[in-house]
């Protein structure tokens, strides 16, 4: 990882990131069940909350109304 990488940002510490699913994502999303290439990556205050495949899935993890660009 170590990529400068831009996102968006939401309240309490919400981080979503889009990322190429190869090395430790690839085996993060397989445990999570999440298949393809690329999928939404999010955080709270550095933690894992989730990979999601889609913006409908992602959508409904997260209010995306409240996310603002990086």
């Amino acid at each position: 990882m170590g990529e400068c990488r831009k996102g968006w940002t939401g309240p309490d510490g919400l981080r979503v990131v889009a990322v190429r699913l190869k090395g430790a994502h690839r085996v993060w999303a397989d445990l999570a069940g999440v298949p393809g290439e690329t999928a939404f990556l999010v955080t709270r205050h550095g933690a894992l909350v989730g990979y999601y495949p889609t913006v409908e899935d992602l959508a409904e993890a997260v209010d995306l109304a409240e996310l603002r660009m990086d």
